[in-house]
This record gives structure tokens, sequence and C-alpha cells, in this order.
């Protein structure tokens, strides 16, 4: 049976067009909506983006601490090693 109605759509070239242009038009109408929430998440996710910012910066404020330790150290370890000679 399904042969049948295979080789019936295949020989319809009306009923072929309709079928293939139906595929086509739920296809787009996927994929355009997966990427209309997809712009829709990126624009109400900007609310959050400030607390993101924030924790970026804490970062970046973190490394400036630990080089300035680093800094520190090392300064000590070289006066402790011009003490010892």
């Amino acid at each position: 049976m399904r042969k049948i109605i295979f080789k019936n759509y295949l020989k319809d070239p009306i009923s072929t067009i309709a079928v293939n242009t139906t595929i086509f038009i739920v296809g787009c109408l996927f994929f355009g909506s997966i990427a209309f929430i997809g712009i829709m998440s990126e624009i109400f996710s900007d609310n959050q983006n400030s607390v993101r910012n924030q924790h970026i910066i804490q970062h970046s404020n973190e490394q400036v601490q630990y080089d300035k330790m680093i800094n520190l150290l090392d300064s000590i370890n070289s006066k402790l090693d011009k003490q010892e000679n």
C-alpha cells in the first residue's frame, strides 16, 4: 500500500509541489520560531548582564590585588636575600 501511495505521489506534479511547499513552509516556521525565541531571550537577558558585568569586574579587581601581593612578596624575598648576603 505504501508503494502505491508513493507512486501516485510521484505521478501527480501538483500534489508533489503542494506537499513539498507545505514541508518547506512548516520548516521555515519551525526554524523561524527557534530564531525568534533566541532573539527574544537575548533581549530579555540584558537585565542580568549587569550582574555578569559586576562579576567580571570583581575578577579583574581580584587579579590586580593578586598581582600586588606577588610584587610585595617578591620585594620581601629580595630584601631578605640582600640581608642574608
